[in-house]
């Protein structure tokens, strides 16, 4: 196996932040959806590490609860729900050193490093939220008589539990022990309030930080402090539960805030634009929606039921740019954001739809496509009028995604594969290959003249120059696993996975391949995929990968 940390890259709901350690040079934040690294000096983020990347595979994470920089040795150490990691710096490699250290019922509320060694302290879990007074952020003294301590070498780990261990000031800490308040020295001289000493800041209108660290929103959605310190360069950085990372110069008292990732993990609608990343899913709940990213995945922007009453569902199922605005295909109608002022509009039954569960869009033109359960309509500008195209049997089987090639319109159903002109709006059915005829088309991608289609049973292309089609069953080819979506590009077919990760087919020399969570990706239950330059973005069920397939050297 061949790879290098860049080939793989993919971003979660970063916003549950735990804590976090700073050098010199860098600051490491846990999350619930892994860890980020920013730089000091340049002030940006690194490329966030969701999966670690070892010596020779990926290293999965599960729920990184607390982290220490050991900036002298060049290591983080990284506690999970059951693990002890330890990523290198300057390697940027990961490497487990122990899992199932602690008991199932223990919480780790410790880490600590001393001249030669490592320290990690656990307590019950069940106590956990007891050391924890109403309107306090640090934790009482009561942990002290119930913690476990390990020791092990600084370099390489191998932690035992220490049977008498005792209070050294040399060993410095995070957790528990470094939730202290703020000084005067580290406020140039200003005033916090107690119990933590936190300054007062200038946040934007409708926000509030509350005397015990609490960040309230202007939807008075409360989200607890959980860590703080003072950088080198006098930022006060604090985290929070559902709120980010806020970082805030104590000579101006103005914040930043970091809130990263998507507004949930579920990512099976994609548009790839020039300027622009729209991206959702089944992603409803508080502070849960539709997310915008510029192209570099570094500036995020959310939307969600609460900022307008014409959100009605934020459930999505496909994405288009069309005249103006983004477009999204929902479980209660279409929805578009006009870019320019920002305004959200709402198409549903009342404006000609046959339903309002909506499953694919295609643009043509000044037309846009619309698939929903019950069939399909077109729209046209300007004046955005919906027109409905009737046709029994798609009307019967509902509408499971759209592709247009050159004037003709593929309409996938629960029945099959329907096409027709774009022109006169007639749709015909079109029988697949033996082997796929019972099977539901899932996902349509088209690449010049070739139609490639995905079905529980296998994959199709129809070339619609010559005519000529071909198939594969994935039970043949794909070791039965269920495909879900596809790509098709120049020289490499990509097709997506229900529980398997996803398969590359090389169309030179009819080779397969197939992709897991042990070579990168964020979770193998693949639910879209887009081409993005060099590189492809996989929607999976648990967060967003991007993959740079096409890397000089890669070997797979």
């Amino acid at each position: 196996m061949s790879y290098d940390p860049g080939d793989w890259t993919s971003y979660r709901d970063f916003r549950y932040a735990r804590c976090l350690d700073a050098g010199a040079h860098e600051l490491f934040v846990a999350t619930s959806a892994g860890v980020q690294e920013y730089n000091l000096f340049s002030r940006s983020w690194n490329d966030p590490m969701v999966v670690g990347f070892g010596l020779s595979e990926a290293v999965e994470f599960d729920d990184p609860m607390l982290l220490l920089y050991d900036e002298q040795v060049g290591n983080v150490w990284v506690v999970t729900r059951s693990q002890l990691l330890v990523y290198d710096v300057d390697g940027a490699r990961w490497r487990r050193v122990h899992r199932n250290l602690w008991g199932p019922g223990d919480r780790v509320i410790n880490l600590g490093v001393g001249a030669n060694d490592i320290y990690l302290e656990t307590v019950p879990a069940a106590f956990f939220s007891s050391f924890f007074l109403l309107g306090s952020p640090i934790p009482n003294n009561r942990w002290r008589g119930m913690v476990t301590r390990y020791k092990g070498s600084r370099t390489f780990g191998g932690l035992q539990m220490e049977l008498d261990p005792q209070e050294d000031p040399n060993i410095r800490w995070r957790g528990f022990r470094s939730k202290v308040p703020l000084t005067s020295q580290q406020l140039f001289g200003g005033i916090g309030a107690p119990p933590a000493n936190f300054p007062s800041i200038l946040l934007n209108d409708g926000w509030q930080w509350h005397l015990d660290g609490t960040l309230m929103d202007p939807y008075l959605r409360a989200m607890p402090i959980t860590d703080w310190l003072v950088d080198k360069f006098g930022n006060l950085w604090t985290t929070f539960w559902g709120g980010g990372i806020i970082k805030t110069d104590l000579r101006t008292y103005f914040p930043q805030f970091f809130s990263t990732g998507p507004a949930g993990n579920d990512i099976r609608a994609l548009y790839v634009g020039i300027d622009d990343l729209w991206m959702g899913g089944f992603n409803s709940g508080d502070r849960l929606g539709i997310t915008w990213a510029d192209p570099a995945l570094k500036d995020w922007k959310f939307f969600e039921r609460r900022d307008n009453t014409r959100i009605r569902s934020t459930d999505l199922y496909d994405i288009a740019v069309w005249d103006g605005a983004a477009w999204f295909a929902t479980e209660e109608g279409l929805l578009a954001f006009q870019k320019k002022g920002e305004e959200w509009s709402l198409f549903t039954v009342s404006e000609n739809l046959q339903s309002n569960q909506l499953r694919a869009l295609a643009v043509k033109d000044n037309e846009l496509w619309i698939g929903n359960s019950n069939g399909l309509c077109v729209m046209k500008s300007p004046g955005r009028e919906i027109w409905r195209v009737p046709n029994d049997g798609i009307e019967l089987a509902g509408v499971t995604d759209l592709a247009i090639c050159e004037d003709t319109l593929f309409v996938g159903t629960g029945h099959g594969l329907f096409k027709g002109s774009v022109r006169n709006h007639a749709m015909k059915f079109t029988p697949l290959d033996p082997g796929l005829l019972t099977a539901p088309v899932l996902d349509i991608s088209v690449w010049r003249s070739e139609i490639w289609l995905v079905t529980s049973e296998g994959i199709q292309v129809y070339n619609q120059s010559s005519g000529i089609s071909k198939s594969w069953r994935a039970q043949d080819w794909m070791s039965g696993s269920e495909p879900s979506c596809i790509c098709a590009m120049d020289s490499f077919i990509w097709v997506g996975t229900r529980a398997n990760g996803f398969y590359r087919y090389r169309r030179s020399t009819g080779e397969w391949i197939s992709y897991t969570t042990a070579d990168g990706l964020v979770d193998n239950r693949v639910q879209i995929i887009r081409p993005d330059g060099d590189d492809l973005l996989i929607g999976t069920a648990n967060g967003l990968t991007r993959f740079y397939w096409n890397r000089p050297g890669r070997l797979r």
